[in-house]
């Protein structure tokens, strides 16, 4: 007899094995632009996601990764600075689709 919490909705596979989260990186398509703040501030933007709850700890990690201060807010991440290279690098590391 299963539990309903050992079987994943979304694919049907015991929790252990389940691939729904891999795949959803993978098809996650995230965009990274820069933007000009107030007195030529840089801040770096990266949009594209759709799970808002991991969005809030994805900006957390992008944050400590790149040293800097920053937000995320209606489905977005802005960090202070100009970081789209290492942005880019850093998501690509972890299996996101990055383009810009």
């Amino acid at each position: 007899m299963r539990l309903a919490g050992e079987v994943c909705d979304t694919c049907g596979l015991p929790k252990e094995v389940c691939v729904c989260q891999d795949l959803e990186t993978e098809q996650t398509v995230l965009r990274i632009s820069m933007d000009t703040r107030r007195y030529g501030k840089a801040v770096t933007r990266i949009e594209g996601f759709e799970d808002t709850g991991a969005l809030k700890e994805m900006a957390r990690e992008l944050k400590r990764a790149m040293a800097t201060g920053g937000t995320a807010k209606k489905g977005w991440i802005e960090l202070q600075g100009d970081h789209r290279d290492e942005v880019k690098a850093w998501l690509s590391q972890r299996g996101y689709r990055v383009e810009g």
